[in-house]
């Protein structure tokens, strides 16, 4: 690995703007609460259709989108932790500790499985 030549307090307001960007649950601000939004909209959409071939579509195509909305959030959250980490290494100047979770950066466990309700059908 070459030389690093980082910047905490730059990296810390790169950090806290993408985190900005993410938001945080129950709140209403970026990613995470847009998601929120379009989960209301979508239960009102099902609500008002008032069919079940329609529920079953809106509830499929929930699931994908926030598949990879959640996706991109996970992702982007285990980006953050990991170059916080690794600037705090460099910080203190554990250099292969700070390279070791710059490579850890972006990892993200995989999910467990949504629950499903009895007889496979997905509704909202």
């Amino acid at each position: 690995m070459s030389t690093w030549d980082i910047q905490p307090s730059e990296v810390g307001g790169v950090l806290s703007s993408v985190a900005g960007l993410i938001g945080e649950e129950g709140g209403s601000e970026g990613l995470v609460g847009c998601m929120e939004k379009i989960e209301d909209r979508i239960m009102e959409i099902g609500e008002e259709a008032d069919s079940g071939p329609i529920s079953i579509a809106l509830g499929e195509f929930a699931a994908e989108q926030f598949g990879l909305m959640g996706g991109m959030a996970s992702l982007t959250v285990s980006a953050i932790q990991g170059a916080s980490d690794a600037t705090t290494h460099y910080v203190n100047g554990q250099l292969d500790m700070a390279a070791e979770a710059q490579a850890g950066a972006g990892e993200v466990p995989e999910p467990e499985p949504a629950p499903q309700p009895s007889g496979g059908a997905r509704y909202l």
